[in-house]
């Protein structure tokens, strides 16, 4: 029953999305993400279930770190938190990533309407504007102490509300609009689409995790020795983003492209080629390139949009440059 119910609310996250102007992947069946979806310059990965509380602080970890590397915005979307339905127009939190219903999902992206309130322990709160707020008491010639006492809290407290540093109820919020006839409650903006800080501290630079097998373990550091960057990840379905330096502009001295190659790595079978192919979609949506790399006999060279190549043949390339330019002729062939 579960199953179904999470089949169902997967399928109705896509719909919005869909219909919000999204290109959506297929569903990607791992422990991390559920669907990336990209709209612009807009990129999601959503974990979809049905109790929020689902989300393990591993789990978290795993989106975000695939949510740097492919400067995407990671959100939670289901319909209870414990014992309770999530609310409509509420942003909520598991672990940094923002959660929402399917009712607020489909007013922010498909009605254009942003939610105002956030769950945190305690209750409901909002932000305010806090140079509006100083404005508008200025203007009606009131003091810190007068819209404390109409508030029945302290001075301090608005004084905090002014310097943006301090959230407030509902109740408050609208009670000081109230009493300044000033619009103050601040939409709640939630997506998250590049980090500031290359590698946070809850995002470990040498990846999530260690590499799930040895087989793993083995094909990363062949390509780290061939020249790329490996941003390793966790319960997706490729096991690593690999980064490298595109010869585009470099004999004119402009700033060389970044190539983002979604890695996959498995041992010849179906589930491979299973696998090839929600990769294949994934890095159609997040406008990167896909391989996989088979332990194993393998007479295809693509799969939709995923390049294969044997482990053998990847122990013979060089570069970077080279490992691109075979991807490019298979894609093709």
């Amino acid at each position: 029953m579960q199953n179904a119910e999470r089949d169902n609310l997967i399928v109705r996250v896509a719909e919005i999305l869909k219909e919000a102007g999204f290109i959506v992947s297929s569903r990607c069946e791992a422990r991390s993400f559920d669907l990336a979806a990209r709209r612009e310059e807009i990129t999601l990965l959503a974990k979809i279930l049905h109790n929020i509380d689902g989300v393990s602080e591993e789990v978290a970890r795993s989106i975000k770190r695939a949510a740097f590397c492919l400067l995407a915005s990671p959100i939670v979307v289901g319909e209870r938190k414990s014992d309770l339905f999530l609310e409509d127009d509420v942003v909520y939190h598991r672990y940094g990533i923002p959660a929402l219903n399917t009712h607020t999902l489909y007013d922010y992206f498909v009605e254009g309407v942003h939610p105002y309130v956030y769950s945190a322990t305690g209750g409901l709160y909002v932000n305010l504007d806090g140079e509006m707020m100083k404005c508008a008491r200025e203007r009606k010639q009131l003091s810190l102490g007068d819209v404390a006492a109409e508030l029945g809290i302290s001075r301090r407290s608005v004084s905090k509300y002014e310097e943006g540093g301090m959230s407030t109820t509902i109740d408050i919020a609208l009670k000081l609009e109230e009493i300044l006839d000033t619009k103050l409650i601040e939409a709640q903006e939630f997506l998250n689409p590049e980090f500031e800080d290359p590698f946070p501290p809850d995002i470990p630079e040498t990846g999530v995790e260690e590499s799930a097998s040895s087989l793993e373990g083995y094909i990363l550091r062949i390509l780290e020795e061939i020249g790329f960057e490996i941003f390793r990840t966790a319960y997706a379905p490729f096991s690593a983003v690999s980064v490298s330096q595109s010869q585009k502009g470099r004999e004119v001295g402009e700033e060389s492209e970044r190539v983002k190659i979604l890695t996959g790595i498995s041992k010849y079978g179906k589930r491979m080629i299973k696998r090839a192919r929600i990769i294949s979609s994934l890095s159609q949506v997040t406008r990167t390139k896909s391989v996989l790399v088979v332990n194993g006999n393998v007479k295809r060279v693509q799969i939709d949009n995923t390049v294969l190549m044997r482990k053998d043949e990847l122990k013979r390339i060089r570069d970077p440059e080279e490992f691109t330019c075979v991807m490019e002729e298979r894609a093709k062939g």
